[in-house]
């Protein structure tokens, strides 16, 4: 049996190791309740436009919602809007190279409006010199296009020289939008208001259109 004189200090030790846990607490996960909104927003460009594998796991371990955040299907539907009439097994193959190059995209975020539960995120972005890539593409379309071919043929040399071309892309500057976002409670992090708009005005204006 634990007399009285030993009983109080085993106590207080106890009280005092929950105190210092407590305080451990508020110091870490206390401060993601109010995780700042571009920080927010440059981890989901990180994750998905990057894509950084550490940032990928960083949400996921927030419990956050990423489902909806395809780049590579806001990509394919901003080259529609371009003119291209691509079959889904076409645009893939093209959107797999351009994701490529999106690994040497730079984005900068800062916070312009905010409120407690919404805010407006201006994005600065990597613009690619897609009229350039279009070039490329054409020259070597023209390189490897046999006369003799057939419109299957020439359908297939062309959006593989479409690929390489999109695979090697070059920089041009930078472009800046805004994003509407909006504090999610259960993740403590803010997420993009419509997160498939957010993927296709990324999409748009990393390849210049407007």
């Amino acid at each position: 049996m634990i007399s009285a004189k030993i009983r109080f200090p085993v106590i207080f030790i106890g009280v005092f190791a929950a105190a210092i846990l407590m305080a451990l607490y508020a110091a870490t996960f206390g401060r993601m309740e109010r995780a700042d909104a571009a920080e927010s927003i440059k981890l989901y460009c990180d994750a998905f436009v990057r894509q950084d594998m550490a940032a990928q796991k960083q949400l996921t371990s927030y419990g956050a919602q990423t489902d909806a955040f395809n780049m590579k299907m806001a990509f394919s539907s901003a080259l529609q809007t371009t003119g291209a009439f691509l079959s889904s097994e076409e645009a893939a193959k093209i959107g797999d190279a351009y994701m490529e190059s999106l690994r040497g995209a730079t984005v900068e975020t800062a916070v312009t409006e905010q409120s407690r539960e919404r805010a407006m995120v201006e994005v600065t972005v990597t613009r690619f010199n897609m009229p350039a890539a279009r070039e490329k593409a054409t020259a070597l379309l023209r390189e490897r296009m046999k006369l003799d071919g057939s419109p299957e043929e020439l359908r297939r040399t062309a959006v593989e020289a479409t690929a390489e071309a999109y695979r090697a892309l070059q920089p041009v500057g930078t472009v800046t939008f805004y994003v509407p976002v909006q504090y999610n409670e259960e993740t403590r992090i803010w997420d993009p208001a419509d997160p498939m708009q957010f993927g296709f005005d990324l999409s748009k204006q990393t390849m210049g259109v407007e």
